[in-house]
């Protein structure tokens, strides 16, 4: 008895602590993101950094709420007037892919949030990871992990 009570608390343990960490790191089933909608469990897309900037200059940069836009229900912030409008202009070359969530996540069939300054841009399209070890593995899994990721994503 004694010890199937303990079993219990050790089951009710781990379940609050996957919880927890699926509620920290915003993990959720693939299924349940709209391939239109963006992370923006921050209340911006891509906690804040400009897009633009990851193609202009070759790094994350935050963006500033003076240059703010709205496009698919979420708000984007960037560095300049200049980056704000090339967004505008083509929005889809400069958005992250997968909603902005982690491409390692995705590859593995569910969404996580991801590190800003954790990406890659692959085939002039920006990807996000949750950090440079993930990054890493997408790296050496080359085009087949992006394949499979795409299909994950375009499957949901």
């Amino acid at each position: 008895m004694k010890a199937l009570k303990i079993a219990g608390i050790v089951v009710a343990v781990l379940v609050v602590g996957i919880f927890v960490f699926a509620k920290t790191n915003h993990v959720s089933p693939l299924g349940m993101v709209s391939s239109d909608e963006f992370d923006t469990y921050s209340g911006v897309a891509i906690k804040g950094y400009d897009p633009v900037s990851y193609f202009v200059s070759d790094k994350a940069q935050l963006g500033s709420q003076e240059y703010q836009y709205e496009w698919k229900e979420a708000k984007w912030y960037f560095v300049s007037e200049e980056n704000k409008n090339a967004f505008v202009n083509n929005p889809e070359m400069y958005a992250p892919q997968y909603g902005g969530y982690c491409g390692f996540a995705v590859n593995a069939g569910f969404t996580a949030g991801a590190d800003p300054t954790s990406y890659m841009i692959q085939d002039e399209k920006l990807y996000l990871f949750n950090g440079a070890e993930v990054k890493a593995e997408a790296k050496a899994g080359g085009s087949a992990f992006f394949d499979t990721s795409n299909t994950n994503w375009n499957k949901k």
